[in-house]
């Protein structure tokens, strides 16, 4: 029986964040994972001269990055090379107006780049008490204090926007469906408004986007050898029974093959849901405890298509269609799932890490087409992927001339828990990241990294951090590296 200083159940961005930073600090670690190399959901696929994300939405941020942190940390920054946003461009939105008109703004945060954005959303420059309201809300959260944005996790994003006085319908749209459901993979009436608010702040400071040339997960793998060589171990293709306990501590785990490992500590970036429900189990843990676990609210799922092409077809790494008032309210979705409405109103993302270096065969793209849905492992796809088609033909419609797609793969919420968190609860399973940003589990009500089981740590999108997804996910994993460094018996 090997044993270990700590044992991470997981190496999607938070397990191999926390497990290589341990090893870099002498812990003897061992990284396990069910899936054939680390990244988790954002695993790059390299298949027929193709490199790609399994996750459709891939960036990092341009500035103040974890990522780069993590690989100066480590000593590995010369094995990763960075991609600058600011090289391929941010990405193209395209806003529909009521009238069917679509407009359109190559995305720029900083001056002269965000005055295109009022013809975008429709306000003309003699449009002066419009262009006069937004300059306003724009002004007020971009110099809102920390303190303050902390007030704004017992309100959704939707509520205070809209709390805030008139606003032009299509930066509302803008507002609403970028930093709120755009970014966060749940509907700005769920969102807390802080998030938001956090959100615009990092777009405005930092602008832009940065990849890593082999892939995101590719910078994972780079990361989680330092493991290995800390004299640590990594077993990938594994999957863990159960998280074993002794005396109200963990001690370590059991493999699904029967192989055991010990260690005092155990951080896991398998999902909350899933490691204190499953792997666990409830009776480790008081009744009010589960019972929090077993509310939280999971974010919103992707359904789409990944196109393969024989030309190049996009010019920018990212382009979203927002119809006017695609801003959906929960129950909405919810309408769609028992077939009373129709998904008409929802945004369309169209990507492709093709047009990085190194990612793709000479004049050739593979390209997500993609929309919010329930995180429903049965979610019916059709309706999805007829609206995405329909939309997809207006911005790109030279993707679908002869000859040009040579195959095409259907992305569905059931093939999520395959390389993500598993399925234990009724709609759960197939979410983009974990469980949502929303009210009462947003910013300060997240649940913290440490459980009330003595040794047992949480990481990934599930827990404490801040960011866009994966980025949240390494957040999660530096703030757990803390607590376990300084933590009893350090």
């Amino acid at each position: 029986m090997e044993h270990y200083d700590v044992i991470v159940v997981g190496a999607g961005p938070g397990g191999t964040t926390a497990a290589s930073l341990l090893a870099n600090a002498g812990r003897k670690v061992l990284l396990i994972d069910k899936n054939q190399k680390p990244g988790g959901r954002m695993m790059t696929i390299n298949r027929d001269g193709f490199s790609y994300e399994l996750f459709p939405i891939n960036c990092v941020p341009q500035y103040n990055s974890l990522f780069e942190k993590l690989s100066q940390t480590l000593g590995k920054q010369d094995q990763v090379k960075l991609i600058l946003g600011d090289d391929f461009g941010i990405g193209k939105l395209f806003y529909e107006n009521r009238d069917g008109k679509i407009t359109s703004w190559q995305m720029g945060f900083k001056f002269p780049g965000v005055l295109k954005m009022f013809g975008f959303i429709g306000v003309k420059p003699w449009h002066f008490r419009s262009i006069l309201q937004i300059a306003r809300l724009a002004g007020k959260l971009r110099s809102m204090s920390d303190e303050k944005i902390a007030e704004l996790y017992t309100v959704s994003a939707m509520e205070y926007l809209d709390s805030l006085g008139p606003i032009p319908a299509g930066f509302r749209t803008f507002m609403l469906a970028t930093f709120g459901e755009g970014a966060f993979e749940m509907t700005s009436d769920r969102v807390a408004a802080g998030e938001m608010v956090k959100m615009f702040h990092t777009a405005v400071k930092g602008s832009g986007g940065r990849y890593y040339e082999g892939g995101i997960g590719h910078f994972f793998e780079v990361m989680a050898q330092t493991v290995v060589d800390k004299g640590g171990r990594i077993r990938m293709n594994t999957r863990v029974e159960s998280i074993d306990t002794q005396d109200g501590s963990v001690c370590g785990v059991t493999t699904q093959r029967g192989e055991q490992y010990t260690a005092p500590l155990v951080i896991s970036n398998a999902g909350i849901r899933q490691t204190i429900l499953k792997l666990v189990g409830e009776d480790q843990f008081e009744t009010d405890y589960v019972q929090r676990i077993r509310g939280l609210e999971s974010n919103l799922a992707c359904v789409g298509y990944r196109y393969f092409t024989s030309r190049p077809v996009l010019t920018s790494p990212m382009m979203v269609l927002f119809p006017e008032g695609c801003v959906a309210k929960y129950s909405e979705f919810e309408a769609i799932e028992r077939g009373e409405i129709k998904p008409e109103k929802g945004y369309i993302y169209l990507g492709t890490t093709s047009l990085y270096p190194n990612m793709a065969p000479e004049n050739r793209q593979v390209i997500y087409a993609v929309m919010s849905c329930l995180p429903d492992l049965h979610v019916d796809p059709k309706p999805y992927l007829e609206y995405i088609e329909k939309g997809v033909r207006k911005i790109a419609p030279e993707l679908y001339k002869p000859g040009v797609i040579t195959h095409t793969e259907i992305m569905t919420t059931a093939i999520v828990p395959g390389v993500g968190n598993d399925a234990i609860l009724p709609g759960q399973g197939g979410e983009s990241y974990g469980i949502a940003n929303s009210l009462g589990q947003a910013g300060p009500h997240r649940p913290k990294g440490d459980t009330p089981l003595s040794g047992l740590y949480i990481v990934g999108n599930d827990t404490e951090g801040f960011g866009l997804g994966t980025h949240q996910a390494v957040d999660s994993g530096f703030k757990v590296y803390e607590k376990v460094m300084t933590g009893p018996g350090h």
